[in-house]
């Protein structure tokens, strides 16, 4: 059986063919999300966010549904995604309407006091969306070879991979070559912002793991 595993946001075990995908994006919060918002390490939930852009005051505004955690889960969850995606409800497709914004899971865990692993990953400000689906099992590129590659993805403004570095290879090419390509196609973040809040771009560091059980 081949097995895929990652150091990404946490070391989040990847989701095998036979697992149920969710349909909808959930973006994994990480410490410096926790610290943006002012959440209590103690509270841990997630909650289902919609953006709409508020026609008469300008302004972007926020429902939080689905809430497990508590108000301090919903509140933490909608503040993140103003934050980081607020600006996004000011943009308008071609026919000049407003763009909708899909709705986003945000969930919050606590964090690992004991640091396991917590190393591995460094976010540099980003926000992962849904990192167990980037890579799956099906993505194995067909050869032998076993090991981590170690990698910088350089993150745009908007959320999306604009290069891939191998900073440290897995000891195969083929590996390092197919750690990139589904990096850069699948990966997506709510955005890292600057001093004044607007995004900016920003460096995900972590590893993938291929293997074979």
């Amino acid at each position: 059986m081949i097995r895929t595993g990652a150091a990404i946001a946490g070391a989040l075990a990847l989701a095998s063919p036979a697992a149920a995908q969710p349909s909808m994006p959930v973006a994994r919060a990480t410490d410096a999300d926790r610290l943006l918002v002012g959440l209590a390490d103690e509270a841990a939930g997630e909650a289902i966010v919609t953006l709409r852009h508020d026609e008469a005051s300008n302004a972007p505004t926020c429902k939080a549904g689905s809430v497990r955690g508590g108000q301090a889960i919903a509140d933490a969850s909608c503040t993140l995604a103003l934050k980081k995606l607020g600006w996004a409800t000011a943009g308008v497709d071609r026919n000049g309407k407003r763009q909708a914004l899909p709705r986003l899971r945000i969930a919050w865990t606590k964090p690992d006091k004991a640091g396991a692993d917590s190393d591995a990953t460094d976010e540099d400000g980003l926000t992962p969306i849904s990192p167990e689906r980037w890579i799956l099992p099906a993505d194995y590129p067909g050869t032998r070879a076993q090991g981590a590659s170690e990698f910088i993805l350089d993150v745009a403004p908007s959320g999306r991979p604009t290069a891939c570095h191998i900073t440290k290879s897995a000891g195969s090419d083929i590996l390092d070559r197919k750690t990139c390509e589904v990096l850069m196609r699948s990966g997506l973040f709510l955005p890292a912002l600057d001093a004044q809040g607007k995004p900016r771009p920003a460096q995900f560091r972590s590893r993938l793991s291929w293997a074979i059980e």
